[in-house]
């Protein structure tokens, strides 16, 4: 925020009667009579007129003229210059005791006795409203805060709770829900309710439950991932992930490419599981995405 203040009704000239010679001589406020930019007025018959305002680099200013010096908007009455207004950096004209809002910028012309004061402060403008700098709103799921650099997002509203707000990188449980604040990027924060465990193929599973899946053997993790164990046969033989076995003339493969799990049985004469594996055509597989 910018302030500047003014004292008005206060003389900004000073001046020096010479009656016998019949001249006045005005100065800039504090300016000796000798001054460059002194004006001389003429006296008649002891008759002195109205006196222009004489301001230090702003040059003289008749009585009854207006005039602009920096964020203020003057009239000359008889030798002071009054503010009669406040002047904005693009030129708009807020009037005495107003408020004027442009542009996510409020501008203030305050009168506070004989001074006036121009004041300008940044805004947030968020869905048709200004708020002030320090000022705390609800948008959707986000809680934000005005800065004097914009918007910023101070947390997350909990999900169907009026009052429970999570901070940036912070998550909650609460009953068979997660609740996340993820900071995702700079200034940038995403909010989501998972179900506390897993979820596949619409069953939900619970952290740490292991159960297997057309062949394929899961356990259920804290982050709702499901981490692959390894296989299952017919007959309910376990092979660990990456392994292959051969047992009773079949071969049992179980191994992960990407994101894919594929289970292979397939029936080989030789008692090498190296050249049953490099002997086999493409077998028939299961797999599974995890």
């Amino acid at each position: 925020m910018s302030r500047l203040l003014l004292l008005v009704l206060l003389p900004f000239i000073s001046g020096e009667s010479e009656n016998e010679i019949g001249e006045i001589v005005l100065s800039p406020h504090g300016m000796g009579k000798d001054h460059t930019q002194r004006v001389v007025l003429p006296v008649s018959n002891g008759h002195i007129p109205p006196l222009p305002c004489v301001l230090l680099n702003a040059g003289a200013h008749e009585h009854g003229q207006t005039f602009t010096k920096g964020n203020f908007h003057y009239m000359c009455n008889n030798g002071t210059a009054e503010v009669v207004a406040c002047i904005a950096e693009d030129s708009s004209v807020i009037q005495l005791g107003r408020t004027f809002v442009r542009n996510g910028i409020r501008h203030k012309c305050n009168v506070n006795g004989d001074s006036v004061t121009y004041e300008q402060e940044s805004m947030c403008f968020e869905n048709g409203i200004h708020y002030n700098v320090g000022d705390s709103f609800r948008n959707g799921s986000f809680k934000l805060t005005c800065g004097r650099d914009g918007v910023a997002i101070e947390g997350c509203y909990l999900q169907n709770e009026a009052t429970g707000i999570l901070a940036p990188g912070e998550s909650r449980i609460v009953g068979k829900y997660r609740h996340e604040c993820e900071k995702v990027a700079e200034g940038k924060v995403r909010y989501t309710v998972k179900v506390v465990g897993c979820v596949k193929d619409d069953r939900v599973f619970n952290v740490g439950q292991v159960f297997t899946d057309k062949h394929i053997r899961y356990q259920c993790q804290l982050d709702g991932t499901l981490n692959v164990m390894g296989c299952v046969d017919e007959g309910g033989m376990f092979i660990e992930l990456g392994r292959d076995l051969l047992v009773n003339g079949m071969v049992h493969r179980c191994y992960k490419i990407d994101r894919t799990t594929f289970f292979h049985k397939f029936a080989c004469d030789s008692d090498r599981l190296d050249v049953c594996i490099a002997n086999s055509i493409v077998p028939r597989f299961r797999r599974s995405v995890s």
